[in-house]
């Protein structure tokens, strides 16, 4: 430290302040500023497992301190995987993973409470703690033991129109980023199927699917998206509902097996 380094690369040398502004530049390109109704919302240069930037805001609630939050954003994506966050041990991982980054929940959103003047590095760590979080998609412990009864019906239908899907297959929106989909055919018009699997927050998740919709069909051909939930569980408010049927090939209840079967045929 306090002398300029060389890095050594395979044809040429790069300096501390090229390798300071090639970071600089990276950094200053993530950072989208924009206020909100009750402070500020940013991006930081991180990211969750399926590739979008972790947002985060700033409240202010006293003079003194500000409360920086994610919005509930954290722990619904990973309900969104079909997480279940209830389980012991899924709890065990969260109160550790929250002590070590200094974050506190409450009804899903997870925060944490700011000094004055604020300090960079406490924003740094808030926004590590949540992408360890959203890390815990990974365990299988917490996973029910059977499959759930919209991916048996799916499973059925697929069986029973003589496809044989992939699960869990990775699409790519961009070159550097991926989204994973529950059932993937490839044919004719290839089928991306996708179950809503989210307890909260239906709107941004379902903002979220039509841009990842957007970009897949944008790279593959004829893509032909399917979103499924549970008619008796999930309440679709119509901001959701319209982004389902305006990105989506077929957007319906999981157990609506005539129109999932029509549509299957239609697309062969």
């Amino acid at each position: 430290m306090g002398r300029q380094l060389i890095l050594m690369t395979t044809n040429s040398h790069l300096s501390s302040n090229e390798l300071r502004g090639l970071l600089n530049s990276f950094w200053d390109r993530s950072l989208e500023i924009e206020p909100s109704a009750h402070g500020l919302l940013f991006t930081m240069p991180a990211s969750y497992p399926d590739g979008w930037q972790v947002v985060l805001e700033l409240s202010q609630k006293t003079p003194q301190g500000i409360r920086l939050s994610d919005r509930g954003k954290t722990l619904a994506w990973l309900t969104s995987q079909g997480q279940n966050i209830e389980t012991e041990t899924m709890k065990h991982h969260l109160q550790r993973l929250c002590a070590e980054h200094y974050l506190k929940e409450e009804h899903g959103v997870l925060y944490r409470w700011l000094d004055l003047p604020l300090d960079a590095t406490d924003i740094h760590v808030f926004a590590e703690g949540l992408v360890a979080i959203s890390r815990l998609e990974i365990l299988n412990d917490h996973r029910a033991a059977e499959e759930d009864v919209a991916d048996r019906i799916v499973q059925r239908i697929f069986h029973d129109a003589d496809l044989s899907p992939k699960r869990k297959h990775k699409l790519h929106v961009t070159k550097d980023r991926s989204v994973s989909v529950d059932y993937y055919v490839e044919q004719r018009r290839p089928l991306a199927l996708q179950i809503l699997r989210t307890k909260s927050d239906f709107s941004g998740t379902m903002e979220k699917w039509g841009f990842r919709w957007q970009g897949l069909k944008a790279n593959y051909s004829g893509l032909a998206p399917i979103m499924l939930y549970d008619r008796h569980n999930q309440i679709i408010d119509p901001y959701s509902r319209h982004i389902g049927e305006t990105e989506c090939e077929l957007f319906c209840g999981y157990d609506e097996t005539d129109r999932i079967h029509e549509t299957l045929a239609s697309l062969r």
